[in-house]
């Protein structure tokens, strides 16, 4: 269900917490139950909207330490970076005298912005996600209090305040800065923003599927010299006059940065949390193509969606295995956070019945299964691979040179 404005106010009143409260002391379970018990405590509408928040809260715990004491709407938490990846993104705007959190949506973000900015304004042009966002903060570990001006938080080290806005981002630059107390600060100030993207995946990639369009938040650097814009990692990158930074979080590519104006200090870049180093393409770079080695290495996805992997072969003294596929190779053992490295056992030109046998041979029957290019899904190719033992190993499925083969090997 999507929670209104109006229950999130009955959630926030005495009764409310006291209900969120007690779900939260409620194992996870079958849910009807407890809506038939605390129904005869509570109406039937403030139940089924404190059972909503407290399973976002439960899946926002992947994300935010303090998860339980936060607000969120389902669309709003699937959109919110991690706090590795907002504080990573934030680090960029220390010491700027003022910092404007465009899309401010319930916070994500705006939460390790007011932990570096002097002065901070949020807007968005949702009532509901505005009002969530000014909960989080209040509740964040920052201590923020009230200022002296209504509906606004003074942030931590007592420098300025958060001001909390609703507008439409598009209207509210440049005229709406006008009529804040900062308005004279943005032309030293930063810009972050937000842009909501459509639900289908396919339109991650297209820069007309972001409201406000990419083609807006390009012009703000005409207001404001440093401005980053978040965007998704499947988005077609090409084109776009800024730093492309790519963050992944354990190996898993969470979103994209686009960085411009004065922020700009690469073409494109991979960042690898929570390690937190980078590669970018200052640097020379090669076509090189091979043989498969004694090893085979696995690129961090930020560094494939970065386009970094021409870079990441002279990096690190590799090749490739096919001009198409994201594998590395090479004689000797490579230990780097941008590469999780194999152990080659076999090569088998594809052919079920060769695997098979193989397996046999080493007596494997626990399997990982890769695959990049590769004709049968990992699903598919299980369902047809014999258990010979206990043995395990990686199966990596790809092809090398235009032709499919299957790995046996071992993860280092």
């Amino acid at each position: 269900m999507a929670i209104t404005l109006e229950q999130y106010h009955a959630l926030r009143t005495e009764a409310g917490e006291t209900l969120l409260a007690r779900l939260a002391a409620e194992p996870p379970s079958e849910e009807l139950p407890l809506l038939e018990r605390y129904r005869r405590e509570y109406p039937a509408d403030l139940v089924a909207a404190a059972l909503e928040m407290t399973r976002l809260r439960r899946k926002a715990a992947a994300k935010f330490r303090h998860a339980e004491t936060m607000w969120f709407t389902r669309d709003r938490l699937e959109m919110a970076s991690s706090e590795a990846v907002a504080a990573h993104v934030a680090r960029r705007f220390a010491g700027l005298p003022l910092v404007l959190d465009l899309c401010c949506g319930i916070g994500g973000d705006l939460l390790a912005l007011t932990a570096v900015a002097h002065r901070m304004v949020a807007v968005d042009s949702d009532p509901l996600a505005l009002a969530m966002a000014r909960a989080n903060v209040e509740a964040s570990p920052h201590s923020l209090s009230p200022s002296t001006s209504p509906g606004n938080l003074r942030l931590p080290r007592g420098e300025g305040v958060v001001e909390f806005i609703q507008a439409d981002v598009v209207q509210f630059i440049p005229d709406g800065l006008a009529l804040t107390h900062f308005g004279r600060l943005l032309p030293a100030g930063g810009i972050f923003v937000d842009p909501s993207r459509r639900e289908a995946r396919s339109a991650a990639r297209r820069p007309d599927a972001y409201a406000p369009p990419l083609s807006w938040c390009l012009e703000l650097t005409r207001c404001c010299p440093h401005v980053a814009v978040k965007v998704s990692p499947a988005l077609d990158f090409e084109g776009f006059d800024a730093e492309v930074e790519v963050v992944s979080l354990h190996g898993e590519c969470k979103e994209a940065v686009l960085w411009l104006g004065d922020f700009r200090t690469a073409g494109r870049r991979a960042t690898l949390l929570p390690v937190g180093v980078d590669l970018t393409d200052d640097g020379p770079t090669s076509e090189a193509l091979g043989e498969i080695g004694a090893y085979i290495y696995e690129p961090d996805s930020a560094i494939i969606r970065a386009g970094l992997l021409r870079r990441l072969v002279v990096e690190l003294n590799l090749r490739r295995i096919d001009p198409d596929i994201a594998y590395l190779t090479g004689d000797a053992s490579v230990a780097s956070p941008f590469v999780t490295g194999y152990l080659v056992r076999e090569i088998i030109p594809w052919s079920l019945k060769r695997l098979n046998a193989a397996l046999a041979s080493q007596k494997i029957g626990d399997v990982t299964i890769k695959k990049r290019g590769f004709p049968l899904t990992p699903e598919a190719l299980r369902l047809k691979l014999k258990r010979f033992g206990d043995n395990q190993a990686t199966l990596i499925c790809t092809r090398a040179m235009g032709k499919p083969i299957v790995i046996i090997a071992d993860r280092m």
